[in-house]
């Protein structure tokens, strides 16, 4: 049932069984508001066209158009869950210290450096992304919205041969790596490789000094408070979430 028409149930008491199944039907299938005619509607409810008119009546409304011009104007109200209670849910301590980090993050985030983003996504159009571990899910994350986006976009991991991007690096613009230490052996492999192919390298890491971000033409930094890279891997922080929301930020900077 769509609660934002359950107000009209609440003036059932005086309404017969025909009555209520005509309103209850409407109310239980919201996308028909509109779009069935008085005959359909009594035939899908085995009722009338004369109950229905009764039951708009009783309603408070001179006819059938009338009923379903409220119905719309109640349908064009933003959903919502109907409230459990008056007290307001109580959000996870964690959850403004998640909020913290993202806003943390931003001191490094610069208008420049978004606007470079911004610049190479406009005027490029092949890009070759490289992540490993858990990095990797980013990496693909990103990969995936900029094929949406139409533009050639490649994936690779530690997974996959060395020749893969040798054969390769020269067809694609830019290099995105994401290596949340930054010290990944396999990505500073293939982010040496591009600089040296004259790719531009974009990155993201932790804020940490780290030899990846040193080696990028961008580079986004993240407020990670794990303690030291080599130890994280297990644990849970707002790193990853952080990290998704700053790539959706990018991308719709970027495109919009």
């Amino acid at each position: 049932m769509d609660n934002r028409l359950a107000t009209l149930l609440t003036r059932g008491e005086s309404l017969t069984r025909a009555e209520y199944r005509v309103l209850a039907h409407l109310t239980e299938h919201p996308l028909l508001v509109g779009k069935i005619t008085v005959r359909e509607l009594a035939q899908a409810t085995f009722a009338s066209t004369a109950t229905i008119m009764r039951l708009c009546q009783k309603l408070g409304f001179s006819g059938f158009s009338e009923f379903i011009w409220h119905c719309k104007q109640l349908l064009s109200d933003t959903p919502h869950i109907a409230a459990q209670g008056q007290s307001r849910p109580e959000l996870p301590a964690l959850f403004n210290q998640f909020i913290a980090n993202y806003q943390h993050t931003f001191q490094w985030v610069t208008h420049d450096k978004r606007q470079q983003f911004a610049d190479l996504l406009r005027q490029k159009e092949s890009f070759f992304l490289y992540g490993a571990g858990f990095s990797y899910l980013f990496a693909e994350y990103l990969t995936k919205k900029l094929q949406v986006l139409g533009k050639t976009a490649f994936i690779s991991g530690p997974g996959d041969s060395r020749n893969i991007f040798l054969s390769n690096a020269a067809r694609y613009e830019v290099f995105i790596a994401v290596s949340r230490s930054g010290e990944t052996e396999q990505v500073l492999d293939k982010a040496r490789i591009a600089k040296n192919v004259g790719m531009t390298i974009v990155a993201f890491t932790r804020a940490s000094a780290n030899t990846l971000a040193g080696m990028a033409d961008v580079h986004f930094a993240l407020y990670d408070e794990a303690v030291h890279f080599a130890a994280e891997a297990a644990g849970v922080t707002s790193f990853e979430s952080n990290l998704v929301l700053l790539m959706d930020l990018l991308l719709l900077e970027a495109t919009g």
